[in-house]
């Protein structure tokens, strides 16, 4: 278990995460018609369905202004600020992979496109620039973004409002259990290409809705916050899918019934749109004739794994001092591995903001839990920490509920249901908070997505959503699952995790060293690998498995037929029977084994004295 539970020590945060803002119930209009420049150097392509090209981007929400979420605003905006029967897009999701679709489609189709963002969380996302709305370090969740999700934020244009508010993590530093002196952290600086930037996930929400806000003003773009998505009908006669648009909560807003010539679920753990197809795929399967259901199509799934080795958090602010570098991952493990302690920075100015992940069943988990005990704790598992931590933060994490970490999930086999629906990022694969996979993978859909709609539309000048759909879901489908089941055996408890996890991470060191040609690094190593995908890591880590274990039972096979010739050849010159011998052998073996040991022992209580 302190092995499992020292995995986590590499945690960097993804996309799934709490937020603590809540719904806002009264439903609000803001207009954002402003001029603005052009958003691309690309040439769009044509969609080849009609727009109605007099309306532009506007903003439907609850009660925030884009500064302020407590601020209410109440402007009515030009269209009426309530959904429209149709648009050429509708987004599920106003997430990281929402908006970044929003901006891909925005960029791809051109200004007369008609999108559609609907996201239920009522509040217009915070300025990504307003520092009095980010001082709360343990309220927001942070990811952490590589190479993935920067290269996609690069392809659309988004990475200098992103690095202008992450901050970069060069490294970490690491408290093994029972190290509590400042000085026994070991640093250990990054080895990437490209180094993982940090910043909070409505952060990260905020720069993608005030970038698409000032560049995209011009654009058919309804941003609809505090609305949700229900599809009624995955194209029928028309070709269109229908789907009905709702507000969230209490609310005199009527339900408009829409339809779309594509639709994209990125409605992360919401999975509005997963379930209507995995529903309307069972349907569909019940409806065909037993007989010949075998030679059908394999049905749209959502796997859901039930959590085996379930982790809840707690945040904590913690502000470090001023000779601890402000660029560094810090983690400790207390004694037995009951608890990680991982912080990465909020700020560039050393504000950090810590998770302590426990198990459910621990005392320290539960809301209104003692806070003399949490300070216990601390004084004597992380001294380091808690000298920089005020009993009035102490009093606040006990007395808060804690967080959980989400399960995994992925659908297949495919990502979309028909030619005009498919989905995206945690709606479609769904981890835990290893590597920063989540988000990372989410914004690498929308980059893949948005390259299978250019392909598709240099190959054809008729409508190219559904050769792209098919596209993106042949060459993404195999990536949700590998994503999700490698990242699954990184979590098992017991003995599971020495079976998918430690021992071929062992191995994997061993022949990657002696063979670094013909055998790869761990899952650690190929994960920061910029040239191949998840499916491709997959069946490398397969093809390695089935190599080693190969020359490890060719070798044993070997060395017991070398033993078995020695002990008949010691046993014919000494005159004893083979069982003696051999018995006589392994004693040797184990009388050696104690007293290199011992002898070890010796040396190093001489090199301490």
């Amino acid at each position: 278990m302190r092995l499992q539970l020292a995995l986590l020590s590499l945690f960097v945060t993804s996309s799934a995460g709490f937020s603590a803002r809540g719904f806002v119930k009264d439903h609000q209009q803001l207009n954002l018609k402003q001029s603005t420049t052009s958003a691309s150097s690309s040439t769009p392509f044509h969609f080849n369905r009609k727009t109605d090209s007099a309306l532009r981007l506007t903003l439907t929400s609850s009660s925030s202004s884009s500064s302020n979420a407590n601020s209410s605003v109440a402007t009515q905006s030009e269209s009426g600020g309530s959904p429209k029967s149709e648009y050429d897009s509708i987004i599920c999701g106003g997430g990281p992979a929402g908006l970044l679709s929003a901006i891909m489609l925005a960029r791809t189709f051109g200004k007369e496109h008609k999108i559609a963002l609907c996201e239920r969380r009522a509040d217009i996302p915070l300025s990504p620039t307003d520092e009095t709305a980010w001082n709360d370090f343990a309220r927001f969740y942070l990811l952490g973004i590589g190479f993935r999700g920067q290269n996609a934020l690069k392809e659309f244009g988004i990475f200098d409002d992103f690095e202008q508010v992450s901050v970069a993590v060069n490294g970490r530093r690491d408290w093994q259990p029972g190290k509590t002196k400042i000085e026994d952290g070991n640093i250990t600086p990054a080895n990437k290409d490209v180094v993982s930037r940090i910043l909070p996930r409505d952060k990260l929400v905020g720069v993608l809705h005030h970038h698409l806000v000032k560049n995209y003003a011009d654009y058919n773009i309804d941003l609809l916050y505090g609305y949700e998505v229900d599809p009624t009908s995955f194209e029928n006669d028309d070709d269109d899918v229908k789907v009905t648009i709702s507000p969230c909560g209490s609310s005199d807003a009527p339900s408009i019934q829409s339809k779309t010539a594509f639709l994209l679920g990125a409605d992360g753990s919401a999975r509005t749109i997963a379930n209507s197809m995995e529903e309307a795929d069972a349907n569909r399967m019940a409806s065909i004739n037993p007989l010949l259901r075998p030679f059908a199509p394999k049905p749209f799934k959502v796997t859901r794994y039930n959590d085996d080795n379930p982790r809840i958090f707690k945040s904590v602010p913690i502000t470090i001092p001023k000779d601890w570098p402000c660029d560094l991952n810090y983690s400790a493990r207390s004694t037995g591995s009951r608890i990680t302690l991982e912080a990465l920075p909020s700020t560039d100015k050393g504000d950090y903001c810590a998770l302590l992940l426990m198990k459910p069943e621990d005392e320290l988990a539960e809301e209104n839990c003692d806070p003399k005990k949490l300070r216990a704790f601390f004084d004597e598992e992380f001294p380091q920490f808690g000298a920089l931590i005020d009993d009035n933060v102490m009093q606040q994490v006990a007395t808060k509920p804690s967080s959980a970490l989400p399960a995994f999930r992925y659908v297949g086999p495919r990502l979309n249901m028909g030619r005009r629906t498919v989905l995206l990022g945690d709606a479609a694969h769904t981890v835990k908070p290893y590597f920063g996979l989540g988000a990372n993978s989410a914004m690498e859909d929308v980059q893949m997505l948005g390259a299978a709609l250019k392909e598709s539309a240099s190959a054809s000048n008729e409508d190219v959503v559904p050769s792209a759909v098919e596209l993106f879901s042949k060459r993404r489908s195999g990536d949700a699952s590998a994503l999700v089941m490698m990242s699954r055996n990184m979590d098992r408890p017991g003995k599971l995790f020495f079976a998918t996890f430690l021992i071929p991470i062992i191995l994997d060191g061993i022949f990657h060293k002696i063979a670094p040609k013909i055998f790869g690094p761990s899952n650690f190593g190929m994960f920061k690998r910029q040239d191949i995908n998840f499916k491709q890591i997959q069946r490398k880590k397969r093809l390695d498995r089935v190599m080693q274990l190969a020359i490890i039972g060719s070798a044993l096979t070997a060395f017991g037929m070398g033993l078995n010739q020695a002990v008949s050849l010691i046993a014919r010159r000494l005159g004893k029977s083979r069982p003696v011998v051999g018995a006589g052998m392994a004693a040797v073996a184990f009388l050696a084994s104690k007293l290199q040991k011992l002898v070890k022992s010796k040396r190093q209580e001489e090199a301490t004295a």
